[in-house]
């Protein structure tokens, strides 16, 4: 079992007393994921789980082009939702990879029920829960956008502002993704992310250094960039 005292750094238990935290997560199950393998929580009898160290990507499979989409990321004390037979039926394939090894707390009905029922536990569950959505929302907007260099740039904010450290400068990401994982996600090739990249560090947008990168916030009226480059699309 992990000490309670990791789980108390966690949104998801904020607020608890130290009783209510060891009822929440005492005798918790737990599966370690190293570092580039799947996550399959329909493998498990769990209904939800709370990561509890490490990072995964969740990653649509389209079958017709054989090509990975990272739609979201997951990281410490973020919850996956194990999707409903009809949705895994039919629905698309999406699946949990860990970028790096993670730990990952399986949650099932009788636990989740017994979480429901405490108000303070109850809230938490749903504040964060909301937060995920409304990232994936926003991801989802991204991808909509036309042009490569656009998105790249808007999933670039929005990684930043999870995951970035505010300097003077501006917001420093150090996630260490490589031009293949970006492409993924923005749903591009990685030799049109190369070129994107190129483009937004020549506007000012973004400065490069080695695997980091440092993000200029918007400005007030900030305007669409570059012209159209539809055929980095493909």
């Amino acid at each position: 079992m992990t000490d309670s005292a990791v789980f108390r750094r966690l949104d998801l238990f904020a607020g608890l007393d130290e009783s209510a935290l060891r009822r929440a997560v005492g005798e918790l199950d737990a599966v370690v994921v190293p570092g580039g393998e799947e996550f399959d929580i329909a493998a498990s009898a769990a209904v939800c789980g709370v990561v509890g160290s490490g990072r995964l990507a969740l990653v649509f499979i389209a079958e017709v082009e054989d090509r990975e989409r990272t739609i979201g990321m997951l990281e410490e004390g973020d919850v996956i939702v194990r999707p409903t037979d009809g949705w895994a039926a039919v629905g698309p394939r999406v699946r949990c990879f860990a970028i790096e090894d993670a730990l990952m707390h399986l949650v099932d009905r009788e636990r989740l029920d017994a979480w429901m029922h405490d108000p303070d536990l109850a809230a938490n569950v749903v504040r964060v829960l909301s937060a995920q959505i409304a990232d994936r929302e926003l991801a989802v907007a991204i991808a909509l956008e036309p042009r490569v260099e656009r998105r790249l740039l808007l999933k670039l904010r929005q990684l930043a502002e999870r995951w970035g450290r505010v300097t003077p400068d501006g917001i420093r990401l150090d996630l260490r993704l490589t031009h293949q994982e970006l492409a993924n996600m923005v749903g591009a090739v990685r030799e049109s992310v190369t070129i994107a990249l190129g483009r937004l560090a020549s506007a000012g947008e973004i400065e490069v250094r080695n695997r980091t990168l440092l993000i200029r916030p918007p400005t007030d009226g900030e305007r669409g960039d570059g012209a159209e480059d539809g055929a980095a699309d493909r």
